[in-house]
């Protein structure tokens, strides 16, 4: 009987620790399952413990962030991927139940989650993180066990950067197209006003005696501020239009040379000109594309009043990859950087804007249509015209035409089309 005791409480004590080895071993599994999971997700995410030490930072995180988990690992530095000093990241005001704070500590907008409990979502710009900065989603959740004890914390980011400045171009697009209905009506109402000034001007003036002299003067100046305000209507309707381009195929190589010495002629400041000697033709509207271009080297030189270096590059190229606003395709670059005071950051965004100027005094393009203008331009020529500017460094305007581009004859070599094409470089010292 005792025997029999003995060995029933062996067999359960061996079955005990059979499950218990089970147990732990299919619990063993099921981690290795879950951070094979987190590693491998895409998405940027990492874990916190209860007491904010960080348990998993899976690899899409340490490519964002050049942080390897040996270095993070065990620590409260999850900050550093985001920040440049420490401040609590998202998971952490959950953790301490301080969801309160989420819309102190970030600017963008934010919600709570209608599925899921302490789950909240953050739109938020990162001026720290790549060349420019990036705009994230940051979505974090409290973690519970069975017992709906909270005793951690995820948090995963989404870069949704080209998102966001799609949404800001179709927003600035709408806007701009709304204006140029306006403006549009206003321009031809006033354009039709000032026709029948001017002829009365006209035939006051051919009335006029020669002996009045002073009925004379003023008629002129009437005339003038006249034929003024009829320019600033036909900008007006270019502006809201575009006026349509008559294009031909046109060799840019010497266009681009006569604009610039045209510009810079009796100026202080020097235009470099680089231009690719096979560059491609395009078919373009020469007149306004004359317009686009000048705007452009005026702004380079004004913005160097005591003299400097303007350089005018044009170079062949093919996009479609790496600029999402263009279809992919051949493109003549033309680039016109200066060496200026540059734009500030909070006015770079309105570049583009009518009626927009940084200008003090109304001088040529003063009244802020000029961009405007040029921008209109390249759109209907199905390009692109895009600007960089570091303030006190200067400003770079880089304008896309579409190029016509003849497939070679049999057996040659095609073209060169990137950076390293041959250029020929010329100076316009005046």
């Amino acid at each position: 009987m005792n025997n029999l005791l003995l060995i029933f409480i062996l067999v359960l004590a061996v079955t005990a620790t059979i499950s218990f080895i089970y147990a732990m071993w299919r619990g063993r599994r099921d981690e290795q399952k879950l951070i094979s999971i987190i590693h491998g997700s895409p998405i940027p995410t990492f874990v916190l413990s209860r007491d904010h030490k960080i348990i998993y930072w899976n690899r899409a995180l340490q490519a964002l962030s050049n942080i390897k988990p040996s270095e993070i690992l065990g620590t409260n530095q999850q900050w550093r991927a985001f920040y440049t000093t420490q401040r609590p990241c998202l998971a952490d005001l959950i953790l301490d139940d301080k969801t309160g704070q989420i819309a102190e500590l970030y600017s963008g907008k934010w919600s709570k989650s209608k599925l899921l409990e302490d789950a909240y979502e953050v739109t938020e710009f990162y001026p720290d993180m790549g060349e420019k900065g990036n705009w994230f989603r940051i979505t974090s959740a409290g973690l519970r066990d069975s017992g709906g004890n909270l005793f951690g914390a995820m948090e995963t980011l989404e870069d949704i950067t080209e998102q966001k400045v799609a949404q800001d171009e179709l927003l600035q697009r709408t806007k701009l197209e709304s204006l140029g209905i306006f403006a549009d009506g206003v321009a031809k109402d006033f354009d039709s006003l000032l026709s029948a000034i001017l002829r009365n001007v006209f035939m006051a003036k051919i009335s006029a005696t020669d002996e009045d002299k002073i009925l004379e003067d003023g008629l002129a100046v009437a005339e003038r501020a006249g034929l003024q305000a009829k320019d600033l209507a036909h900008r007006l309707t270019t502006f809201a239009k575009g006026v349509y381009p008559v294009r031909k195929l046109e060799n840019m190589a010497p266009l681009l040379r006569e604009i610039a010495e045209n510009t810079f002629k009796g100026s202080i400041v020097t235009c470099n000109i680089s231009i690719a000697e096979n560059l491609w033709p395009c078919e373009v509207d020469a007149a306004q594309i004359r317009q686009v271009i000048e705007n452009v080297l005026i702004n380079a030189k004004e913005a160097m009043p005591d003299g400097g270096i303007v350089e005018l590059i044009a170079e062949n190229t093919i996009t479609g990859t790496n600029i999402k606003s263009l279809g992919r395709g051949n493109y003549v670059r033309i680039i016109i950087k200066d060496h200026g005071k540059g734009i500030p950051p909070e006015n770079l965004p309105r570049i583009f804007d009518p009626y927009f100027t940084t200008k003090k005094k109304k001088e040529r393009g003063g009244i802020g249509l000029g961009l405007a203008i040029s921008d209109s331009i390249i759109k209907y020529h199905n390009g692109l015209i895009t600007v960089e500017s570091i303030v006190n460094s200067g400003t770079t305007f880089s304008i896309y035409l579409a190029a016509t581009v003849e497939p070679p004859p049999a057996g040659e070599p095609e073209a060169p089309y990137n950076n390293e094409t041959q250029a020929s470089e010329t100076k316009c010292i005046t």
